[in-house]
C-alpha cells in the first residue's frame, strides 16, 4: 500500500500542475477586482462573493450585489430603486457600470446638488480604492454568531408563500489508500478512519486497503421569510447528505456497497429580533450542531471527521436561545440549549435502532443541558481579509437511565444431560435484547429478600424490576486566531461518557461493584448487562447451581461508572498564495496548507473495564488548491496511531495486548492518503 500511496501523491502533483497551467490559460469568475475588494474589506463574505459571481448575466450580478448592499445597510432602498431597479442596460463604454455606481455610493458619496465649501477650504479629493488582497484562512465555524438580516440573502427561488430559498452543497469524490484498518468483522473494511484495534483482529496482515468514494454528496437549503413591518427576522435551514448506511433491498443487495442512503444533518428554524430595539436575541428550534462543537479542524475526510481522534462534535435536536452584547467590533454571545439526551449505546440491536434509535437518554425523563459563551473580536483593524478571532467556552450535561424489567432472561444456551432431550424454543429473541434478570444464583441472607425461606434469586429480590442512572458530562475551551500569515485553531475537552460525542476512545460506562460480591446480572432494555451484589457475600455452589450467602446486607446494583476522557487538537493553516504574494486577480490565489495534530485519550484505569483502548493520535497535513469559486482539489496525508490502556492491578501496572496483524500488540499504526476534487454550488 506504500506504492499505492506514492502513486496517489504523484497523481496529486501531476493533476495540480495541469490545473495550474489550465487556469493560467482560461478565464475565472474570481477575477473580478471589485468583488475581491469588497470581500477583502469584510463587506462581502466568501459565499456572498461567490453568489454574485455566479450570476448568469452582468445585470443579474448588479442586482444581486445591490440586494446585498441594501441588506447590509450600506445603501438605502431608495438608492437601490433609483440606481438598479429603474436602470436599463447600457452599452456605452464611457458610462460607469451600475456596480461602479454602488462602489462610489459606498466609499465616495456624491455631494449635494449645491455643495457649500467654507472659506479657506477646498473640496476633498476622493480616495482611490485599495487594491484587493487574498483573504486569510477563515476558521471552520459551524456555529457562527453573525446575525441574520431581513432581505440579507440573495434567493435562488421565491416560494409562493413569500419565503425565499437558497440552495447550496457540494459533490466530492476521493481516492483513499491506507496501510491498516480498524479491524475485525465490524470495522474491517470502512472507508473512513476509526481508532485502530477497536474492531478486533485484522487477520494475517494489518489489512491495508484502497477505496474510491463517491457518496460524499451534500445538499442544503437556507430559508428566509421577510414579513412586512416586522422587527423579527425568520430564517431556517435543512441539510442532508449520502453519508448514511448502505442499502439492503432486493434490487441493491449485490451493488449495495456503492448505494449509500440519504440522511438529515441539520433541520431548524430561527427567530431573531432586538429586545428593547437594541439588544439582539434569538431562539432556534430543530436539529443543529451541539454547543460543544464550535471549533472543528479543516479535515478533508468528513465522513467521520476525526472520530475517536480528538475533534469532539455532534448534532442533536434542541431548543436554543441566546443574546449578543457588543461594543464596536467586540462581541459577547452567551447561549443556552436544552437538547435530546442520547447515550449512543452500542448494545442497542439493529431492530431497535431502526425503530427508535436510543433508549437510555429518553427514559431519563429529563433533557440534556448545554451552554456556550463566545467572545469575538478582530486581532487588528489594520489587517485586510482576515476574519475576527474567537474564544469559546462550552459545556454539556445529561442524565441517562437503564431500565431492567422484572421478567427473567430467556435461556441463550441449552445443555443436554439426558437422551433423548427436547431443546426448548425459542432460546432467545434475536430482535430484542435478552432482557431481565439471571435467576441461576440462589441468594441467602440478603436483607431485602422477602421469601419465607430466606433464599431469593434476583427476580424475587426485585419484583418490579430495577433501574440505574449515570451522567454524561463534557466541557471545552476553544480558540480561533486568524492572522494574515497563518490561522491557529485549538480545542481542549474533558469529560466522561464521551461515546456519543465520538471521544473517550468510544467508551461509555462500566459496572463498578465497589467491593460487593457479585450475585448475578440483569440485562436492560438497551441491552446492557448490569451486575448486582452484596457486601461481605460468600460465593459457593457449582457452575450450574451457584450460591451466594449475604451476611444480612442488601443486594443492590453496581454503579454504572462513566469512563473519563480528554483530548483536543491544534491546527495551523497557511494561506500560501497570500504569503508568497500571488496576484489577487490571477490563478494562484487558492493555495492553502493545513497541518493538524489531534489526540483523544481515555482514562486508563477506566478503559481497562471498557474496550481497552487508551489513546489515539492523528497527525494530518493537507494541501488545497482552489481552482475557482466552484472547484477545489485536496490531497490529505494522515498518520494514525492507537495505543492500548494499561491495566491497573493490585500488583501494579500490567500491559494490555490486543490482536492485530496475526499477533498481539500494544500499538498500531496507519498511513492514510486521500485525494480528490470538491465541486461546490
Amino acid at each position: 500500500m506504500k506504492v499505492v500511496g506514492s502513486v496517489l501523491l504523484v497523481l496529486t502533483c501531476v493533476v495540480l500542475l495541469a490545473l495550474t497551467v489550465f487556469a493560467q490559460q482560461s478565464s475565472s469568475p474570481t477575477n473580478n477586482p471589485l468583488i475581491n475588494l469588497l470581500q477583502s474589506k469584510g463587506i462581502l463574505s466568501q459565499d456572498e462573493a461567490a453568489a454574485v459571481m455566479q450570476a448568469s448575466s452582468p445585470d443579474e450580478a448588479n442586482r444581486r450585489l445591490a440586494q446585498l448592499l441594501v441588506g447590509k445597510g450600506l445603501i438605502s432602498e431608495q438608492e437601490y430603486q433609483s440606481t438598479v431597479a429603474n436602470s436599463a442596460p447600457t452599452t456605452n463604454q464611457n458610462s460607469p457600470s451600475l456596480i461602479g455606481q454602488f462602489v462610489r455610493a459606498v466609499y465616495h458619496p456624491s455631494p449635494s446638488p449645491n455643495p457649500v465649501v467654507e472659506a479657506g477650504q477646498t473640496a476633498a479629493t476622493p480616495k482611490p480604492a485599495e487594491p484587493p488582497v487574498i483573504p486569510a484562512v477563515a476558521p471552520l465555524r459551524v456555529l457562527p454568531i453573525d446575525l441574520p438580516k431581513q432581505a440579507g440573502m440573495i434567493p435562488d427561488i421565491k416560494l409562493g408563500s413569500g419565503a425565499n430559498m437558497k440552495i447550496y452543497g457540494f459533490f466530492k469524490s476521493t481516492a483513499v489508500s491506507e496501510t491498516a484498518s480498524a479491524g475485525g468483522a465490524t470495522f474491517g473494511s470502512q472507508d473512513w478512519p476509526l481508532p485502530l484495534l477497536v474492531g478486533g483482529d485484522t487477520g494475517p496482515t494489518s489489512d491495508p486497503q484502497i477505496h474510491l468514494k463517491a457518496r460524499s454528496f451534500r445538499i442544503g437549503s437556507q430559508f428566509e421569510w421577510v414579513p412586512k413591518n416586522s422587527s423579527v427576522t425568520l430564517t431556517g435551514r435543512i441539510e442532508g447528505d449520502f453519508e448514511g448506511d448502505y442499502t439492503d433491498v432486493s434490487n441493491r443487495n449485490i451493488s449495495g456497497y456503492r448505494s449509500s442512503q440519504f440522511s438529515v444533518r441539520l433541520a431548524y428554524m430561527r427567530l431573531d429580533t432586538k429586545l428593547g430595539g437594541t439588544l439582539p436575541w434569538f431562539a432556534e428550534f430543530g436539529q443543529d450542531w451541539n454547543l460543544v462543537s464550535t471549533t472543528l479542524p479543516s479535515l478533508f475526510e468528513t465522513t467521520g471527521l476525526g472520530i475517536g481522534m480528538g475533534t469532539l462534535w455532534e448534532r442533536s435536536p434542541m431548543f436554543k436561545t441566546g443574546l449578543q452584547f457588543h461594543s464596536g467590533d467586540f462581541k459577547v454571545q452567551p447561549e443556552f440549549a436544552i437538547v435530546m439526551p442520547i447515550a449512543g449505546n452500542s448494545t442497542i440491536t439493529t431492530d431497535q435502532r431502526l425503530r427508535f434509535g436510543d433508549r437510555a437518554g429518553a427514559e431519563s425523563n429529563q433533557p440534556g443541558l448545554e451552554a456556550r459563551l463566545v467572545f469575538q473580536f478582530p486581532l487588528s483593524h489594520q489587517w485586510k481579509g482576515v476574519a475576527p478571532a474567537q474564544i469559546v467556552f462550552s459545556g454539556h450535561h445529561a442524565r441517562l437511565n437503564e431500565i431492567i424489567p422484572h421478567a427473567a432472561q430467556i435461556a441463550t444456551s441449552f445443555t443436554c444431560v439426558t437422551t433423548p432431550c427436547t431443546i426448548p424454543t425459542p432460546l432467545t429473541n434475536l430482535n430484542v435484547p435478552n432482557v431481565g434478570f439471571t435467576t441461576l444464583t440462589s441468594i441467602s441472607g440478603a436483607s431485602n429478600c422477602a421469601e419465607p425461606s430466606g433464599t431469593c434469586n434476583l427476580e424475587q429480590l426485585f419484583p418490579k424490576g430495577a433501574h440505574a442512572e449515570y451522567p454524561q458530562n463534557v466541557y471545552t475551551a476553544e480558540v480561533q486566531l486568524p492572522t494574515p500569515w497563518f490561522t491557529f485553531d485549538a480545542k481542549f475537552y474533558r469529560g466522561d461518557n464521551l461515546r456519543f460525542f465520538f471521544a473517550g476512545q468510544l467508551n461509555d460506562v462500566y459496572n463498578n461493584l465497589h467491593g460487593l460480591t457479585e450475585a448475578g446480572s440483569g440485562i436492560s432494555f438497551a441491552g446492557r448487562a448490569i451486575l448486582f451484589g452484596c457486601a461481605g457475600g460468600v460465593s459457593g455452589g457449582t457452575s450450574s447451581a451457584p450460591t451466594l450467602a449475604c451476611p444480612g446486607t442488601p443486594v443492590s446494583p453496581a454503579n454504572l461508572q462513566p469512563i473519563g476522557g480528554s483530548g483536543g487538537f491544534a491546527e495551523l493553516s497557511f494561506p500560501l498564495s497570500r504569503i508568497f504574494h500571488a496576484n489577487p486577480e490571477g490563478h494562484n490565489t487558492g493555495w492553502i496548507l493545513h497541518t493538524t495534530y489531534s489526540t483523544d485519550r481515555a482514562n486508563y484505569a477506566d478503559s481497562q473495564h471498557g474496550n481497552h483502548l487508551g489513546r489515539t493520535d492523528l497527525d494530518t497535513a493537507s494541501l488545497t488548491y482552489r481552482l475557482n469559486s466552484w472547484v477545489t482539489f485536496v490531497h490529505e496525508t494522515s498518520y494514525i496511531v492507537t495505543r492500548t490502556a494499561n491495566n491497573h492491578e493490585a500488583s501494579g501496572i500490567a500491559f494490555e495486548y490486543l490482536p492485530f496483524a496475526g499477533g498481539k500488540t500494544r500499538q498500531a499504526h496507519n498511513w492514510r492518503n486521500e485525494f480528490g476534487p470538491v465541486f461546490t454550488f
